[in-house]
Order: structure tokens, then sequence, then C-alpha cells
């Protein structure tokens, strides 16, 4: 399990790279500057970088449907995702095969999610998280929040390959103790493609995903690193590649219908992560 850890984490430190912020760093403040709670505890198993800084998380995604989509309509899902911060574990030391030595946050977010198809080809899925993350090698924390709405519109199939419009629209915040809450919205769109192969895993059919996403923050978020006033998040891309079925595996309390890998950047902050759904 410690060798899986350093695989995964040295993977995906190495294709951080440092972003342009490095010019407006200021040495000498806390490390408490680089978080950003709803960020971190949404992230996924990953890391990102602001400037020479970086966070890496690990994330245990779990999930369970308390009612299957059938002839009521509807599906019913509880799931809470429990994340695990380490401060500037760099390069250097997955090179080194040594994993991070010290827990730096520790957040949990539990939440629901209901799918409602509103014809064959589009379903909404509404959804709510709240919870609450701590920063262990300090004094901070927070309560953090999130709710919306997502959307999956079946635009055309081709010889087994699907091509599917994906939005969310999502408000979230957070609230620092004995701080003022700090909200913003965001809007997600991309396309979800999904082609057949010959392969199969557990007796399911596998698929390949591609799925190009545009992420934009009606409000710029903080993902300020020593409180660089310059280093706010107004767009962001991703591009995810992944492997599908189209029934979820099911382990316990462990639903996921796809592992894939994927990449975000907004310019100032470049983030990679590993992940078991899609955010819609």
């Amino acid at each position: 399990m410690l060798t899986l850890l350093r695989i995964l984490l040295g993977l995906m430190t190495s294709l951080v790279v440092v972003s342009p912020a490095d010019a407006q760093i200021q040495p000498g403040n806390n490390n408490g500057d680089v978080i950003n709670w709803w960020y971190s505890a949404t992230f996924g198993t990953g890391v990102y970088a602001s400037g020479s800084r970086s966070v890496a998380v690990l994330q245990l995604p779990l999930s369970h449907s308390l009612k299957i989509l059938d002839e009521d309509g509807y599906g019913f899902k509880f799931k809470v995702a429990t994340s695990f911060g380490f401060y500037d574990y760099n390069v250097g030391s997955a090179l080194n095969g040594n994993i991070p030595d010290r827990l730096s946050t520790f957040s949990v977010l539990p939440g629901l999610e209901w799918e409602l198809p509103i014809t064959q080809r589009w379903a909404l899925r509404p959804f709510a998280d709240a919870g609450f993350g701590q920063e262990l090698s300090g004094h901070e924390s927070a309560w953090i929040f999130d709710f919306g709405v997502k959307s999956r519109f079946l635009l055309a199939q081709n010889r087994g390959v699907d091509f599917v419009l994906v939005n969310s629209l999502t408000s979230a915040g957070y609230r620092p103790g004995g701080e003022s809450t700090n909200t913003f919205g965001y809007f997600a769109t991309g396309v979800d493609i999904t082609i057949p192969t010959k392969r199969s895993a557990f007796g399911r059919l596998l698929y390949f995903g591609f799925t190009p996403v545009y992420f934009y923050y009606f409000n710029k978020f903080s993902l300020a690193e020593f409180n660089d006033r310059q280093n706010r998040i107004r767009e962001e891309f991703e591009l995810a590649l992944s492997v599908v079925t189209r029934k979820p595996w099911s382990l316990s309390f462990l639903d996921f219908d796809r592992v894939g890998l994927a990449i975000r950047s907004s310019g100032d902050v470049i983030g990679v992560s590993l992940f078991t759904s899609l955010p819609f």
C-alpha cells in the first residue's frame, strides 16, 4: 500500500509544473495562506501548485446508492469525501520514494445527490454537501459547503461512441473560524466523449473517456500564496482521460463508473488529480 502511494504521489507531483506566479512570491509567511478550504476538499487525489508551493491531497471518495434509478423515475446517492492534505510535497521527495511524514490538513465533506431523468437524453443531478476542515500544522479550521445542479445531455451517438454535453452550476464557500464566509459560484461545461474498446474488466465492458471541461467562476476566489492578491482564479481548463464502464462497479460503500487522470490549469495554479467520477 505504501509503495502504491509513493508511485501515485510521485507520478502526479512530477506532472505539476511550477506556474508563472513564481515572480510574485515574497518569503516569510506561513503555510496556511496556500489553502482554499473548498478547493482542497473537492480537488480529489492529486497535487496542485501555486507559485513555488504545492499541496498534495489524498482523498477517499466514498459513495453509496440509497435508491437505484428505476420505474419511480429518480435515483438517490449518499457520498462523503474525506481528504488528507500535505504541504510542500515536492518532486525530489517523490523520486526518492518518500511519502509525506506530516499531515497538514484534514477535511470531511458529506453530501447527497439526486438523479432526475428529464427525457431519454437529458438528466439532472441536484446535489448538496456540507462539512468541516482542520489544519493540523496550525490552528486554522473552516466549515465547507456547496450546492447546485449537474446536467448530462446526450448530443449524439455514432458507432458506439457517445457525445454528452455536461454542465454544472454550483454555489460554494467556506467559513474559517472567527472570520466571515467566503462565497463564490461557478459554471462548468464540457463534452464527455466515450469510445468503446474490445476490453472488459470484472464483467464490465470498458470504454475510453475523453473529457475537456471549462470552468468559469462568477467572482474570483483566492487560492492565494503568501496573500498574493494577483493569484486569484477566474477561469480553469481541465482535460480528463479515463477508463469508463456503463454499469458502475460497487465495492461496499464505493460506487464508481470510471477511473482516470485529470490535468487542470488556470495559468497561476496547475493541478493533476486521480478521479473515480466526473463532477457532472
